[in-house]
């Protein structure tokens, strides 16, 4: 036997150095070396309630003391069929049967796959293709990556994507038509239509976007009326409707789901991040009353399975989590959280020429920086701007987040995501703001 040897961990950037983390309370995480840091992006959007929240800690180590595991081709567990129903009273309309996964990437692909088996079980052999967005991003597998367009994940993997189509993105600070809302008529909602008709309907299963774009456009929140007439074309041509609501959803822009801001119902939406708190690995695909009809009418069954799925202990951790966001009323403080927040970084971006806009809902917020705030002009890559103002608050105690090479589109955009945690009180948002007024004012670009 080999024995023990120190650097085996394969990291995310191998050379790079990690503080060590020790424990986390609150918004701020402590490394070993006795550093607080405020976490302003709730790691990646993640701790929507916060580090060291014991009940939940404590219910994981009593689900997981009477039963550590279960396969779901055999068996259920109450906490999976609590916080089943949970969601489904959260949930607008009849989005009410939750199929509970692992992350984000297996949620989106189970989402994909379930509408690909709808359409086989009413008889439409050829509704296989899925109609993705530009400025996307719903995983890291082949299958999420081909519906998706982030283009720093999928260059090294083109030859191996499937062929989805790609619709633009409702992206309204850079608009993929160069004009602006509502002159537009909203060309990128249009779009979808279009794409359909030349993939033929008969050929097309669903389209899955982000409510409110993530980490491949900071925060980009969708002009009024997108998604009504999103809605309308896809029941036009029988396409399943897929929001995809891992990082925007669970209450993170004031509302249970994202969508709910423009009273829009999905097919099938997907959540993640937030759903388990970043105190287990929990993400679900929820489908409507409509769609669960079809399986439970036709073949009775889904074929489509990870072992982890629906797992007691990480359902525990979900149900804990809901019942804590519940109990404080979490999810009704983040619209007025995220309003002070925002307000914030508008002062900032008034005295901080770099910052071209300040975007996003409740507290799913971004700035975005540019060399010329008045023509937009983008910084070079080779300046790396988001992050060395990352860099620079990460040296003062605050944690943000950047995304994959703060790539937007074809060209390199440079963003930070402001996302911190929903417990996050006035006083921290104050200090938050002026770390990152700080960071700013010291880096130069």
């Amino acid at each position: 036997m080999k024995g023990k040897k120190e650097g085996s961990v394969f990291y995310r950037a191998p050379g790079k150095e990690y503080p060590m983390v020790e424990r986390a309370k609150g918004v701020y995480i402590y490394d070993t070396a006795g550093k607080k840091y405020l976490d302003g992006a709730s790691g990646c959007v993640v701790t929507n309630i916060g580090y060291g929240v014991t009940e939940v800690a404590d219910a994981m180590r009593e689900t997981a003391a009477n039963i550590s595991y279960v396969h779901s081709s055999t068996f259920t567990s109450q906490p999976q069929e609590e916080l089943a129903n949970c969601l489904a009273e959260s949930a607008p309309g009849e989005l009410n049967h939750t199929y509970f996964v692992s992350g984000g990437t297996e949620a989106n692909e189970t989402a994909m796959s379930m509408a690909i088996q709808y359409q086989l079980q009413r008889g439409h052999q050829n509704k296989f293709k899925i109609i993705g967005r530009t400025l996307s991003y719903h995983g890291s597998s082949f299958a999420t990556l081909s519906v998706a367009s982030n283009i720093a994940r999928r260059r090294m993997f083109s030859p191996l994507l499937l062929p989805f189509p790609l619709v633009p993105a409702p992206h309204c600070y850079r608009c993929p038509y160069q004009m602006s809302y509502p002159q537009c008529g909203l060309l990128c909602a249009n779009a979808l239509e279009q794409v359909i008709l030349a993939e033929g309907p008969e050929n097309v299963a669903a389209f899955l976007s982000e409510t409110v774009i993530g980490t491949s456009a900071g925060a980009s929140v969708p002009p009024p009326g997108y998604f009504p007439r999103i809605r309308e074309i896809c029941d036009q041509y029988d396409v399943l409707f897929i929001a995809d609501e891992v990082l925007c959803g669970y209450g993170r822009t004031g509302r249970f789901l994202a969508l709910e801001h423009w009273g829009v119902e999905p097919d099938i939406f997907v959540l993640g991040k937030g759903l388990g708190g970043g105190y287990a690995p929990l993400a679900a695909a929820v489908a409507h009353e409509r769609v669960h009809q079809v399986f439970r009418e036709n073949w009775g069954k889904f074929e489509h399975g990870y072992t982890y799925q629906g797992n007691p202990v990480c359902c525990s951790a979900g149900l804990a989590v809901y019942r804590y966001l519940q109990r404080e009323n979490l999810f009704e403080q983040v619209a007025g959280k995220g309003e002070y927040l925002k307000d914030g970084l508008k002062k900032l971006a008034a005295r901080h020429a770099c910052i071209g806009d300040v975007r996003g809902q409740g507290l799913l917020l971004a700035l975005e920086l540019v060399k010329d705030a008045d023509s937009k002009e983008s910084y070079a890559k080779e300046v790396q701007a988001a992050e060395k103002v990352k860099k620079a608050c990460l040296q003062k105690g605050l944690l943000l987040y950047t995304g994959v090479g703060g790539t937007a589109d074809i060209v390199p955009r440079d963003y930070l995501l402001v996302a911190p945690p929903f417990v996050i009180s006035r006083e921290e948002t104050d200090e938050l703001l002026q770390i990152l007024d700080a960071a700013l004012t010291k880096t130069v670009l």
